[in-house]
């Protein structure tokens, strides 16, 4: 089921969203330096971390329902071909 459910929370653009927000920061940093220390940055480093494991969880808990549904549905050999394993 969640491998499933991770399969279609792949394809929604807030999963990514975290990610994205780091990359701007470590951007912002190195050429602004909008944090001083190495502990700030470690800190918001670490904190972005955090919220990209919360997100990725919350975005699996939705699809685990249709996931569930799909797997009842079609059964073990369609979903190893829906997620190409």
């Amino acid at each position: 089921m969640r491998r499933i459910a991770w399969h279609f929370a792949q394809r929604h653009w807030s999963l990514h969203a975290p990610a994205f927000a780091w990359l701007v920061f470590v951007l912002l940093h190195t050429r602004y330096g909008v944090v001083a220390e190495r502990s700030e940055y470690l800190f918001v480093t670490v904190l972005f971390f955090i919220v990209a494991v919360a997100v990725i969880r919350l975005h699996i808990a939705h699809y685990l329902r249709p996931a569930r549904a799909i797997y009842d549905l079609l059964g073990a050999t369609a979903t190893r071909v829906i997620v190409r394993c």
